[in-house]
């Protein structure tokens, strides 16, 4: 295996690991958690696939702990999108901000389980009922995101370049 191969899988499992510690023991802060944040920051250093890649692990791997079921996958969507949405928007948001808003996408991609069982209305009612709970995730997206960026961009910046994961 290659040596960037091996660096790019030890990398995703200690961020994987910290966003899987996080959702665990942070379960009583109704979503306030750095997962997000993390992901954001994955993606502006080491590029989409990383990002989708550390995706999937944290919500498959946290979920065994947390429980799985049909929002498993609405989960690691909410993520894809966010890491889509990340790549395309990269230079045009102040990232703390974009952070913020990103806890909102999640939330509405999260929700279409609800439009898939139930329709439109009960996908608006869901999501109406978990406004709140979207705005702790966005606050607390802005806050990790201002918490996190600086060490995790400082570290991360070094080994990205040391091992090239970023997509032109």
């Amino acid at each position: 295996m290659h040596s960037s191969k091996v660096k790019e899988i030890s990398l995703i499992g200690i961020l994987a690991a910290v966003n899987i510690a996080s959702r665990i023991y942070l379960q009583a802060l109704p979503n306030i958690k750095p997962v997000t944040s993390i992901i954001i920051i994955s993606v502006m250093l080491f590029g989409l696939g990383f990002g989708v890649k550390l995706s999937i692990v944290t919500t498959v791997v946290s979920n065994l702990f947390l429980g799985m079921g049909t929002w498993t996958f609405f989960q690691i969507l909410a993520w894809v999108v966010i890491c889509l949405i990340t790549q395309v928007l990269l230079e045009l948001f102040p990232m703390a901000i974009f952070s913020f808003l990103m806890g909102y996408v999640f939330g509405i991609v999260v929700s279409l389980e609800q439009l898939m069982l139930g329709g439109p209305s009960l996908y608006i009612v869901y999501y109406m009922a978990g406004l709140l709970f979207d705005t702790f995730h966005a606050v607390g997206n802005f806050c990790f995101y201002l918490i996190c960026a600086p060490i995790l961009m400082k570290v991360l910046k070094k080994e990205s370049e040391r091992i090239r994961l970023k997509q032109d």
